[in-house]
């Protein structure tokens, strides 16, 4: 019975610090996407600063966006700032009435003829008048930091996470063309499977269904065995350590999932400073509580103290995590660098001191020249 217990215990909880370690991993490389990357991917495939929908009033001018985004999109490799590069695009099944066209880069007698630099305008209008709406589908994914050098040719990219980007247009409005664009998290594709079929999410149901159950059995029996585990010291700590380890992990999810992102960050900037804090202040509470013990012992005023130390600690706790939460909602608050004075400016703003002062209080000169010297020895 016993080892049964530890078999499961330590099972536990190299579950939780398996699903901490992937969900820090996660975090750490895909956070600067979570919130941004659909700004971005616009800007970037679009190439401009333009706001969403997009209105296109002529027909050349629909082609030419389309030639500039995927333009833009074989180039982002050699100009996005993040990693991200152009994913292996696995064509889907697609209904009897809709037209299926791949889309190369060099590559345009593949192309529908309405959408060929050298087509006429009689054959784009041709191509157009038969549409109700266009979708052009690219896939992109981001990388991990490269393993290996280029000079001994063991660079290998590991594939972290893809998206699929899609520029909608719509025709079905009079006179214009409607465009705007979504975007898709999709898993990444294992190196094996690189050139064949990518993978999507319901090619891992199974192991998502197993994982939750599994997880969801400890959950429900360990609180039950919880009476018994407090008996057995190492089972205890296992318990206690299995059940830090999964706040953690919750607390990575919610800092990664953009519906509870504010709560995440919000959590992981200001439970290090409550930490740090009751580290801090935890000497003087245990020394204030030996000190009153021994001098004064068990008297009521004591324990009135005590509970008001704790509420101005519960206190500065809920201030920290306030001022926590204010700037991960409201990123302009942060504090900013202040610009530091160039030595021209000084000498500017001195002038202007001195000329101010030698107006107003002539006799005072002298005293503020040395105290202006004393600054800017300070700041210089």
């Amino acid at each position: 019975m016993q080892m049964s217990w530890i078999f499961r215990a330590v099972v536990h909880t190299l579950l939780v610090v398996g699903m901490t370690y992937h969900a820090v991993d996660v975090d750490s490389h895909l956070l600067p996407y979570s919130r941004n990357l659909y700004n971005e991917l616009w800007r970037l495939l679009n190439g401009d600063d333009q706001d969403q929908p997009l209105n296109l009033f002529t027909i050349r001018r629909g082609v030419d966006h389309v030639h500039l985004v995927l333009a833009n999109y074989f180039s982002l490799p050699d100009v996005a700032l993040g990693k991200l590069h152009v994913a292996p695009f696995a064509v889907q099944a697609t209904p009897i009435t809709s037209r299926t066209y791949i889309l190369d880069k060099g590559n345009e007698q593949a192309w529908p003829e309405g959408l060929r630099p050298s087509a006429s305008s009689s054959v784009t209008r041709e191509f157009f008048d038969t549409l109700k709406h266009m979708t052009l589908a690219m896939e992109v994914q981001s990388h991990k930091p490269s393993l290996g050098t280029l000079e001994h040719e063991a660079v290998v990219h590991r594939d972290y996470m893809r998206w699929k980007v899609q520029f909608k247009y719509n025709f079905s409005t009079q006179g214009q063309i409607q465009l705007h664009m979504a975007v898709t998290r999709q898993l990444p594709t294992p190196p094996s499977r690189i050139g064949t079929t990518a993978r999507s999410p319901t090619d891992y149901i199974w192991r998502y269904v197993g994982l939750i159950v599994l997880s969801g059995g400890y959950l429900v029996r360990m609180p039950s065995r919880a009476p018994v585990l407090v008996y057995v010291e190492p089972l205890s700590w296992t318990y206690a350590v299995a059940s830090m380890g999964q706040w953690l992990s919750l607390l990575r999810f919610l800092s990664f999932n953009p519906r509870t992102y504010i709560l995440g960050l919000t959590l992981k900037r200001g439970a290090p400073q409550v930490v740090e804090f009751l580290i801090g202040v935890c000497p003087l509470f245990v020394g204030y509580v030996l000190f009153g013990t021994i001098m004064f012992g068990a008297t009521l005023y004591l324990y009135s103290y005590i509970v008001i130390f704790a509420y101005v600690v519960l206190m500065v706790c809920i201030g920290i995590m306030e001022d926590a939460f204010f700037t991960s909602a409201f990123p302009s608050l942060w504090k900013q660098s202040t610009a530091t004075l160039t030595e021209d400016q000084w000498r500017h703003v001195v002038e202007l001191i001195h000329d101010r002062t030698k107006a107003s209080h002539p006799d005072m000169v002298a005293c503020q020249t040395d105290i202006l010297t004393h600054v800017e020895r300070q700041l210089f």
